[in-house]
């Protein structure tokens, strides 16, 4: 989600936006999401106004402090009228305060949901807690508009949580095709010189948190099938190492633990040398709303294995740029992926393919589409 932010802050900078953004810290905030040359922030007028600062044993966001500690940096008029034309506020976390914000300005308000409670129950995620489902349907009823990332997002949103339909806006994600790159074969052997992985290697990619709903136990359990010999690894990126002694259990419990290779959350930056090592990027959600992962793995030329489900279905084009896989079934991962490796040619065509396909998705067409949307509400 701050990758989201982030690029689409600068980017309607570019369109002659100001952008202020506020957020409850919990934890020190990734160094990347703030720019490193302070004149930009005078330039193109992006501020990070403040980080609200909450004791971090507080689970979820208290809608009443965050309103009137932001009031209090920003108050309205600040000397020259309501000071913002519009807020969005993105997941359900920040659902109610946006709205009180929204109604202190008397501005519209524009909700993004990133992932749905109802939709992960239904995919097979842990239940979800009451709080997180009455603020998603308060967003649904109060906001002038919902932008979603996919029309089938949409869609879910019209039939499970009653979005009226002239409310929905959809604007897709983008990916900055000036940092995930083609890697030439040379870059190749940089990348996993780096990475300490041989170039005879035969390399898995899963990048993302390390947890059942992403579906990381199918794709170890997967490797226990697959008749690609070795040496055959999986790098998993991200994820704590508490979480990740539940996967390594998995590993050991299916004799593959040899074939895992976990690296732990790295910065963003680092994701090209990951993406430019791997021979395929796996994707085995049992949803996602967008899948920022499988976007940036096709920037770099990596071709990408993903579950046939939400948003992945939109950008990945079975067959050319990559396959799509039902969810769920070792078996089926196990051999979708042998079929993969049995044809390097194949991956090739499908990496060249799929750098060509996410050049379709850019932060700044994203921006427009989402400035449009703010045009037609302030």
């Amino acid at each position: 989600m701050s990758i989201v932010l982030r690029n689409l802050a600068l980017s309607l900078t570019e369109l002659g936006v100001e952008v202020d953004i506020f957020a409850p810290e919990h934890g020190p905030c990734d160094p990347e999401f703030f720019l490193d040359d302070p004149d930009f922030y005078d330039e193109a007028e992006l501020l990070w106004r403040s980080v609200f600062r909450k004791p971090p044993r507080l689970i979820h966001l208290d809608a009443e402090d965050f309103t009137r500690s932001l009031l209090r940096l920003r108050p309205p008029g600040d000397g020259h009228g309501v000071p913002y034309d519009l807020v969005h506020s993105h997941y359900w976390r920040s659902a109610e305060a946006g709205l009180r914000l929204a109604g202190q300005f008397g501005v519209p308000h524009v909700f993004t949901y990133h992932t749905i409670a109802e939709v992960k129950e239904r995919a097979g995620g842990a239940p979800e807690t009451p709080e997180r489902k009455q603020a998603e349907l308060l967003a649904v009823r109060e906001s002038d508009a919902v932008v979603t990332f996919t029309k089938e997002e949409a869609q879910s949103l019209v039939e499970l949580l009653g979005l009226d339909p002239r409310r929905a806006r959809t604007v897709r994600m983008g990916v900055d095709l000036g940092i995930f790159t083609p890697r030439s074969v040379r870059w190749r052997r940089v990348d996993r010189n780096i990475m300490d992985i041989g170039l005879d290697e035969r390399v898995m990619l899963y990048v993302g948190r390390v947890e059942p709903f992403k579906g990381p136990d199918m794709l170890v359990r997967a490797l226990a099938h697959m008749r690609t010999p070795d040496p055959l690894r999986l790098v998993v990126v991200g994820g704590e190492e508490s979480s990740f002694e539940w996967l390594a259990d998995v590993a050991r419990a299916h004799g593959v633990a040899h074939r895992l290779d976990w690296r732990g959350p790295v910065p963003h930056s680092s994701l090209p040398v990951c993406y430019g090592a791997a021979d395929i990027c796996v994707v085995p959600s049992r949803h996602e709303t967008f899948g920022l992962v499988a976007l940036e793995a096709m920037a770099s030329c990596t071709p990408v294995a993903a579950s046939n489900v939400g948003g992945l279905r939109t950008i990945v084009q079975d067959g050319k740029t990559g396959v799509l896989f039902e969810p769920g079934d070792p078996r089926v991962i196990a051999q979708t992926l042998d079929g993969l490796f049995a044809d390097p040619a194949r991956l090739r065509r499908m990496g060249s393919a799929a750098r060509r396909r996410a050049r379709a998705f850019s932060w700044e067409e994203s921006a427009g589409r989402m400035l449009s949307v703010y045009e037609s509400l302030a």
